[in-house]
């Protein structure tokens, strides 16, 4: 292992003291090579310390251009982090402890013994990285690497006064993993942990050199981005977005998904409010991504600060009974826990009975372009399995958005392309699902790459992901919707051969043409509902 380089001043203005100093500390230990330059005035010495890189400088109070324990001030002022050792004579020791008390370090006597003054070089810099690591402690979340809360805030005072002096703006967002209840009690805290070790590896490589990121607590993550506005912040937030909604957790031998919610806040020297009101105004933006049926980004400015922010009365169910229920019965057999899963789907026809029907069609209709492909028997099974439980994350979408009439906002749309996503995050902790949730979460996505949620392109989707899909687009675009009436027979089919290589596998639209022709006289198996579907 090589020495470690330290880099000294050495300020003294007698070339021959200059000299047998040198050559004592270049003839260095094993552990520590020492690098020394020097300088014979104090306005060399303040000038390379305000420029150059100094680990240690070793300062003599009697230069030609100042005289004193003012020496030791005005190189502290020059650089406050940079270490001093006076070095003072026999008759001079009552000044070195002066010096001490005006921020030196330590003080060594003159005539010195080169022995003596390398290791005390040695101790005072073993101290300091000492010190170092003591405040990186305090300052550091243990568990992920990130600046604590406690520490962050202090960054956050700092950026605030440059934000008043300079009027640039400065942005704060708050996040937290979505369902992180949920990973605990199934995977219990060690395999929570994990994650958020994951959580602050994912920041740390996603934001930008001078952003700050720190665990505010929990599984809450704040990020300081100095200099961002309000719309460089929201950029910055949804590329983070994609890119926990692509990871793979890895929680012991398992690998599972998430996504998170971001609320954010960008201010300036017009608005410049405290630090506790920034991350109060980061932290109701938060809680409104929340209520939006998470896995978005909400900024401050979007929501209504007199009001506040209050929870839809039509919230979506909360799906951690489901997976608790479901949890709790791995290990017994595929059948009865596909029949658990089917009774809550039965739960969310009670709202509407357009699900139920929905589901048993395309079941139907899934198995019949399977069987024209000469699928195996196995993945014609998987096929069936995520057939009956594709839907299973829209138990999580407000009933205001299921009944509604008219279009949709891009806030609701986003919601609602949310729910493969989330079927897969009730399903993935049971552990006898691996083969079907990517076909339930790629049942959106389209042939040319512009589906949802991962935009895959082409064979990226697996086979089962685009039979799926042509199952799902048949029985919606011929059923009676409350924001539109059912095509008519010709044109649904017409429909799906227009979106061949589109939309859709070329593929697997010349099987669903073959599968039509054989059961034109039972197809299609329509039944009216009021859901949204995003097809």
């Amino acid at each position: 292992m090589s020495a470690r380089k330290i880099n000294i001043l050495l300020v003294d203005d007698d070339p021959g003291d200059c000299r047998l100093t040198k050559l004592a500390l270049e003839n260095s230990s094993q552990e520590m090579e020492f690098i020394v330059e020097t300088a014979a005035m104090l306005k060399e010495c303040l000038e390379y310390v305000k420029t150059k890189k100094c680990d240690l400088v070793l300062l003599d109070l009697g230069l030609p251009d100042s005289h004193g324990v003012a020496n030791v001030e005005k190189v502290h002022e020059a650089n406050p982090e940079v270490p001093i050792i006076v070095l003072t004579g026999l008759d001079d020791e009552e000044i070195g402890v002066k010096a001490i008390k005006k921020g030196a370090i330590d003080y060594i006597i003159k005539p010195f013994n080169q022995s003596v003054l390398r290791t005390r070089i040695s101790i005072a810099i073993k101290l300091l990285e000492l010190q170092e690591q003591l405040q990186l402690r305090a300052n550091t979340d243990e568990l992920t690497g990130l600046a604590n809360r406690r520490h962050f805030f202090e960054i956050l005072e700092r950026e605030i006064l440059r934000t008043k002096m300079k009027g640039t703006p400065l942005a704060v967002f708050m996040l937290d993993l979505d369902h992180f209840k949920n990973i605990n009690d199934t995977y219990g805290h060690l395999g929570g942990d994990t994650v958020l070790k994951q959580m602050g590896k994912i920041l740390v490589e996603n934001i930008y050199p001078l952003d700050i990121a720190g665990r505010y607590g929990g599984d809450e993550f704040i990020i300081l981005m100095p200099g961002v506005t309000f719309d460089e912040a929201t950029r910055a937030a949804q590329r983070l977005q994609k890119v926990v909604s692509k990871y793979q957790w890895k929680i012991f031998d398992k690998k599972i998904s998430n996504t998170i919610s971001v609320g954010l806040v960008s201010v300036d020297s017009s608005d410049l409010p405290d630090s506790n009101e920034i991350v109060d105004r980061a932290d109701k933006a938060l809680y409104a991504a929340k209520q939006n049926g998470r896995n978005c980004v909400v900024r401050w400015d979007q929501i209504d600060p007199d009001k506040g922010v209050e929870k839809p009365e039509d919230e979506g169910v909360d799906y951690s009974e489901l997976q608790n229920k479901l949890s709790s019965v791995v290990g017994k057999l595929h059948s009865q826990i596909v029949g658990i899963v089917t009774a809550f789907t039965k739960v969310m026809a009670i709202k509407d009975p357009y699900i139920s029907n929905h589901t048993r069609h395309v079941q139907i209709y899934a198995a019949a372009i399977a069987e024209e492909l000469g699928l195996s028997e196995e993945l014609k099974e998987r096929l069936n399995t995520a057939s009956v439980l594709h839907d299973l994350g829209k138990i999580g979408i407000p009933d205001r958005i299921l009944t509604k009439t008219e279009s949709l906002t891009k806030e609701e749309l986003k919601i609602v392309r949310n729910y493969p996503l989330v079927s897969v995050q009730i399903l993935e902790p049971i552990g006898i699902f691996s083969h079907e949730l990517d076909i339930i979460r790629q049942h959106h996505e389209k042939f040319d790459g512009t589906g949802y949620p991962e935009r895959l392109k082409g064979k990226e989707i697996s086979i089962g992901g685009r039979v799926l899909a042509i199952a799902n687009f048949y029985d919606s675009i011929t059923s009676d919707r409350c924001y539109r009436p059912a095509l008519s027979t010709e044109k649904a089919l017409g429909e799906i051969i227009k979106e061949s290589q589109i939309r859709f596998d070329s593929d697997v639209v010349e099987a669903f043409e073959k599968a039509y022709d054989k059961n034109k006289e039972q197809w299609p198996l329509s039944a009216k509902s009021c859901l949204v579907e995003t097809v």
